[in-house]
């Protein structure tokens, strides 16, 4: 079976997200099966327009959107679609093509035969995504951030509606697919995965959380390490954009620090709001108690997990699975996060473990519900910890190893084919 996948974005291309991961992980996998699989994106970086990573074809083509016109994106238009025309001339013919790219899906839709069977893996809705990210910059009128999100909803409709299977990445996303597009499709969910050989408890100690690894956290949760006495490091790793919840983590962690003054946040990622969130860090009186570390070059992410207490997922809206929690679980690291999306449902499976004594879904988004929970697991002593973390490992390699998504997904395009 020759698979093409129209991607977003795709690792490790510089500033590749959790779908390009995604992508990653799924198709390395059914080409280790003997599949023949390309995947065609938008050019990131410095990367060359062809080469092949982990036995996947990769073609690439060049078309900004962000912070571009209409009349710009138009202008540059035909060359994407000439780009896109020559990419597909030079590979094989496809069995399946599976739409997971927003702006590169409707140029293969439109240039690769109807009759090829299409799939579509819907990670988020675009309009919706458009919409929260629009809202918050000034420069875009109210016109033209309606129009934009209303041509955005078409095209996304129009891809789904010419595909034989839709999946989503969990029952959240499948019922905002049909909120936000109807009865169109009837999606199979697939959740997404981990590499629990990758993330890991003992994967080491981060550098610039050094003040865990000086204290000797157990690394392979095998006897009853612990923060102990010497605080509880919490760690997030986020884009820093307005849905994720910084804002609120950071007004949660004050009240936290107020109970346990030796507690420390660190914050991985970058994004538009850094600027922000650290001016807010500062005038909530806990900036020594925050370190905004930036991006964590992927390499350094297992060891970031594996070093931290405890994981915060403070997303606000539009969770629609969350690999960054499976990764802190594999890495036997709890997570306390929002009720939001996806997350709910990668985290129910750990509240019947008496291993985890306590919930690791807050009751409600807000800073008072999040710092209650942060509370508790500082309040831990250091064997429920190393126990929790324990069970924080079981779960996520007894449900959400890739190789599992891959055997789905290749059940499913199988029966398309």
């Amino acid at each position: 079976m020759h698979l093409l996948v129209a991607a977003h974005d795709f690792y490790p291309d510089p500033g590749s997200g959790g779908t390009g991961r995604y992508v990653y992980e799924t198709t390395r996998r059914l080409a280790d099966r003997g599949h023949d699989v390309s995947v065609l994106t938008r050019r990131r970086g410095d990367v060359p327009a062809r080469e092949t990573i982990a036995g996947v074809r990769v073609a690439r083509y060049d078309l900004e959107v962000a912070d571009r016109s209409a009349s710009e994106i138009a202008a540059r238009f035909p060359d994407a679609v000439r780009a896109v025309r020559d990419h597909l001339d030079a590979l094989p013919d496809p069995d399946l093509v599976s739409f997971q790219g927003t702006v590169t899906d409707p140029l293969l839709d439109l240039l690769v035969p109807d009759d090829v069977p299409r799939s579509a893996t819907f990670h988020s809705p675009w309009p919706t995504e458009y919409r929260i990210r629009a809202g918050h910059e000034r420069s875009v009128s109210a016109p033209r951030r309606r129009l934009n999100a209303a041509l955005r909803e078409r095209i996304e409709r129009r891809i789904l509606a010419d595909c034989e299977r839709v999946l989503a990445l969990s029952e959240f996303m499948a019922g905002k697919l049909r909120e936000v597009h109807g009865p169109i499709a009837d999606p199979a969910v697939v959740p997404g995965g981990v590499d629990t050989e990758r993330y890991r408890p003992d994967a080491g100690t981060y550098g610039p959380m050094q003040s865990v690894g000086e204290r000797g956290r157990d690394p392979v949760l095998e006897t009853d390490g612990g923060a102990g006495d010497a605080g509880t490091d919490f760690l997030t790793v986020r884009r820093l954009s307005p849905r994720m919840g910084h804002e609120m983590l950071l007004r949660a962690f004050r009240r936290v620090v107020r109970h346990h003054p030796d507690a420390h946040l660190y914050v991985a990622g970058d994004g538009p709001l850094r600027e922000e969130l650290e001016g807010k860090a500062v005038d909530l009186g806990i900036s020594d108690r925050v370190t905004f570390l930036g991006y964590v070059p992927d390499e350094d992410l297992p060891r970031a997990y594996a070093t931290a207490d405890c994981f915060v997922l403070p997303t606000r809206r539009l969770e629609g699975f969350g690999l960054a929690t499976l990764e802190a679980l594999a890495s036997g690291t709890p997570v306390v996060a929002t009720p939001v999306g996806g997350t709910t449902e990668i985290l129910s499976g750990l509240r019947s473990d008496s291993r985890v004594p306590t919930e690791p879904v807050v009751e409600s988004v807000d800073a008072a519900s999040l710092a209650d929970r942060m509370d508790a697991w500082a309040d831990l002593a250091p064997a429920e910890r190393a126990a929790a973390g324990r069970a924080c490992r079981d779960h996520a390699r007894e449900s959400y190893r890739w190789e599992r998504t891959a055997d789905a997904l290749e059940k499913q395009y199988r029966n398309l084919v």
